[in-house]
C-alpha cells in the first residue's frame, strides 16, 4: 500500500513538474550599466501553453521598489512559437536615482490554465545593474548661463490656432442649424409619432448571420472582427428575446444568467465553448483553424433556432396551463 502510495506521489510530482517547464517568465536588459536619471528598458516575457489564460500585471504603482521608477509602459504583444506556446511581451521603461548596485526585483506574472480556474503567479527572474552618475570634466572651464532668446512670430506659427478657431466656428453653427431642424421635426403636441417596425430578434439574429456569412471576415484573416460580429448578434438576440442585459455582460455573466431557462444540455455546452472561444480570439490573440471558425458559426445558428423553439414550446404550455386552469374555475363556479 505505501508503495502504491509513494508511486501516485511520484507521477503528480512529475506532472507539477512539467506543467512548470511549459511555463517561463523572464526579465532581459540590454546592459547592466546604467546612467542616474537616464531611462532604461526592461523586456517582459511570459511563456504559457496554448489555451491557457493570462491575467497581465498592469503595473498600477509608479515604482517596482524603492530604487527604480516606472516611467513608460509599452504595449502588451502576444504572439505564439514554433510549438504552439503563447509568448506575452512587454517592454517597460525604467530609471534609478540610485548610485552603486541596483536590484530590479522579480515582477510576478499572472496566468491560468483558464479564465475560471485560480490565478497563479510565475516570477521573473532578478535583474543587477550598476548605476553609475554622468560624467563631468572638471578641467573643462564653466559655460555662462544664456538668457532666454525671443523669437519673432511668424504667420506659420500662429495659422494652426487660426485654422482651429475656423473650425470651431463652423461646428457651432452646425450644431445650431441641427438643433433647429430637430426641434422643427418633432411631432407637435396631440399628434401621434409614427409607430416603429420593430424586426423581431430571432428574425434580425438570423438574418445577421446569414450576412455575416456572406461576408467572408475569417477568410480574410479578419478573425477577430468576425468572432466579434458573431457574439454581438448573439448577445442582442439574448436581450431581445429573453430579457437578459447579455449586451453589457461577460461570457460567464451571460451563462450564469441563461442557465435558469433550462436549455438542452449539449445545446448549452456548445454555447459556451463558442463563447470562450471568441474571448480567447478577442483577448488573448488566438487563432483558430478553419473548421473551427466554421463549427462557431454553427454552433451559434443552432443556439438561436433551438432556443426560440424551446421558448416557443414554454410560451404554449404556458397558454395550455391557463386554459386548463380557466376550465377548471369554470366547473368550479
Amino acid at each position: 500500500m505505501k508503495k502504491i502510495l509513494l508511486i501516485i506521489l511520484a507521477v503528480i510530482g512529475l506532472q507539477s513538474f512539467a506543467m512548470a517547464q511549459d511555463i517561463e517568465a523572464k526579465a532581459t536588459i540590454a546592459s547592466s550599466d546604467v546612467q542616474v536619471g537616464k531611462p532604461f528598458t526592461v523586456d517582459l516575457t511570459l511563456r504559457v501553453p496554448y489555451g491557457y489564460f493570462v491575467e497581465w500585471n498592469t503595473f498600477d504603482a509608479e515604482a517596482l521598489s524603492d530604487q527604480i521608477d516606472i516611467i513608460k509602459r509599452g504595449e502588451v504583444v502576444r504572439t505564439a512559437d514554433a510549438d504552439s506556446n503563447v509568448i506575452v511581451t512587454q517592454q517597460l521603461s525604467l530609471m534609478t536615482f540610485d548610485t552603486g548596485y541596483v536590484e530590479v526585483p522579480e515582477i510576478p506574472l499572472t496566468y491560468a490554465q483558464s479564465a475560471e480556474t485560480q490565478r497563479l503567479h510565475a516570477l521573473t527572474n532578478t535583474l543587477m545593474l550598476h548605476s553609475t552618475t554622468i560624467s563631468v570634466d572638471p578641467s573643462q572651464p564653466y559655460k555662462p548661463i544664456v538668457p532666454p532668446m525671443s523669437k519673432p512670430i511668424k504667420f506659420k506659427d500662429i495659422w494652426p490656432y487660426i485654422l482651429a478657431a475656423v473650425v470651431l466656428a463652423l461646428l457651432i453653427v452646425a450644431v445650431v442649424l441641427l438643433v433647429k431642424r430637430h426641434k422643427a421635426k418633432e411631432p407637435k403636441e396631440g399628434e401621434d409619432e409614427e409607430p416603429k417596425n420593430l424586426i423581431p430578434p430571432y428574425d434580425k439574429a438570423i438574418n445577421d448571420l446569414a450576412e455575416l456569412k456572406q461576408q467572408k471576415l475569417w477568410q480574410a484573416g479578419k478573425q477577430k472582427e468576425y468572432y466579434s460580429s458573431l457574439t454581438d448578434i448573439v448577445r442582442e438576440y439574448i436581450e431581445g428575446q429573453f430579457g437578459v442585459n447579455a449586451v453589457e455582460m461577460t461570457t460567464d455573466e451571460i451563462l450564469e444568467a441563461i442557465e435558469p431557462l433550462n436549455f438542452d444540455g449539449r445545446l448549452f455546452e456548445s454555447f459556451k465553448d463558442t463563447m470562450q472561444l471568441a474571448d480567447f480570439v478577442k483577448f488573448a490573440k488566438c487563432q483558430p483553424t478553419s473548421l473551427e471558425n466554421d463549427m462557431a458559426m454553427n454552433s451559434m445558428t443552432d443556439f438561436v433556432n433551438e432556443s426560440y423553439a424551446h421558448y416557443q414550446d414554454m410560451q404554449q404550455k404556458n397558454v395550455n396551463a391557463e386554459g386548463t386552469a380557466k376550465e377548471v374555475n369554470d366547473v368550479v363556479e
